[in-house]
């Protein structure tokens, strides 16, 4: 007998030298930009798209953080995380259980029938101790992926509503568009009369005219185009409020101007200002909590147990009333699993590895993408300097041709082509500055800014 508790115990000694955490390798994220950064920035506010001062998006956006119907189950899901969390935290304590039994029992012997009334109330509570921190390692990895869980819906309510900027900004650009083109086509039916009217006096070629009719045919064929856009815009934008097609129309007919660039920060501070970073990052630290779990349990467990109760029986000789208890230490430690609990832990290895390389690379995505809409952003700008010198000179020419034609020098066709010409400078103009808004979105959802924390994740 002794020779077996020394036995045991050594094995169990054995077993309890600790295993080490493989460390995962340092995340790599550059000193700088290699884009130059704007001149007096602007901080990314909190509700960014009040910058466009449109209450009409405003309204939007607030009913979007209520309604969209992907953002409620977002919701849901942050709650179950949140189940998990409290389930892995009362880990953490005793198990308290409450039993009562009842028994009546008949028996025949010699001398008779005998009836037996017995009765227990039991408390029982049993407890493991946390020898080598697993369940609150696994209680910490629950925590993170909660924290990870609220980092995952802001990043769906920034893409939410970058998303909704973006459609309404389309629609705004395809309803300016709609009142532009018609002042086009008046000026080109304006145009293609003054063309038959030079043809009918053998002034110009058949040719000539043709393609002035082609050419209001053309830009006549452009309107079905705006207005699907439109349309289509206005659907998804009811889509992302949870409402039906056709239910919003946008009226606005006029883009924002666009201002000062914003601060773009360094790479380093994206670590912190983008909710998908962050999720990925604490998901990365949820998975080294759940190797070091893993690897606790391959460790021995220690559990207590103690019973308290009182019995009473009811005998025909007389009632037997009494206290019971116990207390209990059991002790376990694996010994042959067929490599069960070695594979449990080169599994959340390999889950550990793999986290740490997406957070790697959802860093450097993100880098990507504050650079590439920032550069997006300048090319926009600097195409708006070039299209504002053309219709600075095209104003310029439609002032001579204006003071020609009162003057008798020349007749209304130049004066209408110049005229034409301008509106088109102001089609290509009303394009730019809303390419220039969505690269202005994109930077501001590739930089994450100070988001708000919604009611729900309170």
């Amino acid at each position: 007998m002794r020779f077996l508790i020394i036995v045991a115990t050594g094995l169990i000694l054995a077993a309890c030298q600790p295993f080490t955490t493989p460390p995962a390798a340092p995340l790599t994220v550059p000193d700088s930009y290699s884009t130059t950064a704007p001149i007096d920035p602007l901080a990314v506010s909190d509700r960014w798209w009040q910058e466009f001062s449109d209450p009409a998006l405003d309204a939007l956006q607030e009913r979007l953080l209520t309604e969209n119907l992907n953002l409620r189950q977002a919701f849901l899901r942050l709650d179950q995380l949140e189940a998990r969390q409290r389930t892995a935290d009362a880990g953490l304590y005793p198990v308290l259980n409450l039993n009562a039994s009842g028994r009546r029992e008949q028996t025949v012997s010699q001398s008779g029938e005998n009836r037996t009334d017995s009765g227990r109330l039991t408390v029982a509570a049993a407890y493991e101790v946390d020898l080598w921190q697993r369940l609150h390692q696994r209680a910490a990895a629950a925590e993170l992926r909660l924290l990870a869980g609220k980092d995952e819906v802001r990043t769906l309510m920034l893409s939410l509503t970058a998303r909704l900027a973006e459609l309404y900004f389309v629609a705004v650009e395809q309803r300016a568009q709609l009142e532009l083109l018609e002042r086009r086509l008046d000026h080109n039916r304006q145009l293609v009369g003054v063309i038959n009217n030079r043809y009918q006096s053998g002034l110009t070629s058949a040719a000539e005219l043709y393609q002035a009719q082609q050419n209001l045919v053309q830009m006549e064929a452009q309107i079905p185009v705006f207005e699907n856009s439109l349309i289509q815009n206005s659907n998804a934008i009811a889509l992302l409020l949870g409402l039906a097609p056709g239910t919003i129309q946008i009226d606005r007919s006029e883009l924002p101007l666009m201002t000062n660039a914003l601060d773009i920060g360094l790479p380093a501070s994206l670590l912190n200002r983008r909710p998908d970073v962050s999720a990925a990052l604490l998901e990365l630290e949820a998975a080294d909590r759940d190797l070091a779990a893993a690897l606790a349990d391959r460790l021995p467990r220690l559990d207590l147990s103690a019973n308290l109760g009182r019995s009473i029986t009811r005998l025909s000789s007389g009632d037997v009333t009494g206290t019971f208890w116990s207390l209990a230490l059991g002790l376990a430690q694996p010994l042959f699993d067929g490599g069960r609990l070695k594979a449990a832990s080169d599994l959340q290895e390999a889950i550990r590895d793999e986290k740490h390389l997406a957070a790697q690379l959802k860093i450097l995505t993100a880098i990507e993408e504050v650079e590439s809409a920032l550069y997006a952003e300048q090319s926009s700008l600097a195409r708006e300097q070039l299209l504002q010198q053309q219709q600075l000179l095209n104003n310029k020419i439609l002032r001579i041709r204006t003071e020609d034609y009162l003057l008798g020098l020349s007749d209304s066709l130049e004066l209408l082509r110049s005229e034409m010409a301008q509106l088109e400078v102001r089609s290509q103009q009303l394009s730019n500055q809303r390419q220039w808004i969505g690269h202005r979105i994109s930077l501001i959802r590739a930089l994450g800014g100070q988001w708000l924390d919604h009611h729900h994740l309170l």
